[in-house]
């Protein structure tokens, strides 16, 4: 049959491992989820936090101090099914789910940063303890997937983390920025120089 060469048996949901009946990675059920805050919420300009579509165009930190950085996007808020799948990827080392959550950034970039093509994808380092306890950085899996899928260079040797910090997690905003303060170096500074770089991490917090 037609539907069987189009898509052929074993090509399953990337998350939920339902049979797959369409193009794509994720069934319908776990999309509709993800895609759940689509048309109630929208991304404040600057950092991509979610903000009520009938809100101004900036969340209320951004409008209090706005980022050093042009502008952040994610894939959607860290909750639900997304956040389980981060979580996956991140401390169950389901290292597969790296490129159908890159295909979900590439989605967002290719939105949202019409108006110029990045020059580099790097990902944020970890520290060495944690590389090596954990054995990978998900940071460059999804960087590496993401710059392939959109055709782009990846540098991800351009940052390094000097400095072993305390995980994030359980920190209010102003000790994350503390926690934070010269923990990375720039290794290929030509490299970056100049450049429009696009910087993945798996979860933004306070940017």
């Amino acid at each position: 049959m037609l539907s069987s060469w189009l898509f052929p048996r074993g090509k399953v949901c990337a998350w939920c491992h339902r049979q797959l009946r369409h193009q794509g990675d994720f069934c319908r059920r776990c999309r509709q989820e993800l895609q759940s805050w689509v048309g109630a919420y929208h991304p404040c300009r600057y950092c991509g936090r979610l903000v009520p579509l009938d809100r101004e165009p900036f969340c209320r930190q951004c409008r209090e101090a706005k980022p050093v950085f042009q502008k952040a996007r994610a894939a959607g808020p860290y909750r639900g099914l997304l956040k389980a799948m981060i979580h996956s990827l991140k401390y169950q080392g389901r290292r597969s789910l790296a490129v159908p959550l890159a295909q979900l950034l590439a989605g967002v970039v290719l939105d949202e940063f019409n108006s110029g093509r990045p020059d580099l994808v790097i990902p944020v380092p970890l520290t060495a303890a944690r590389l090596q306890a954990r054995g990978f950085n998900q940071a460059e899996l999804l960087a590496r997937a993401l710059a392939a899928e959109l055709g782009l260079s990846l540098a991800a040797k351009a940052l390094s983390r000097v400095k072993e910090t305390a995980p994030q997690i359980n920190l209010s905003r102003r000790q994350r920025w503390e926690n934070l303060r010269d923990a990375f170096r720039v290794v290929e500074a030509e490299l970056i120089n100049g450049s429009f770089v696009l910087l993945v991490d798996d979860v933004l917090t306070t940017g």
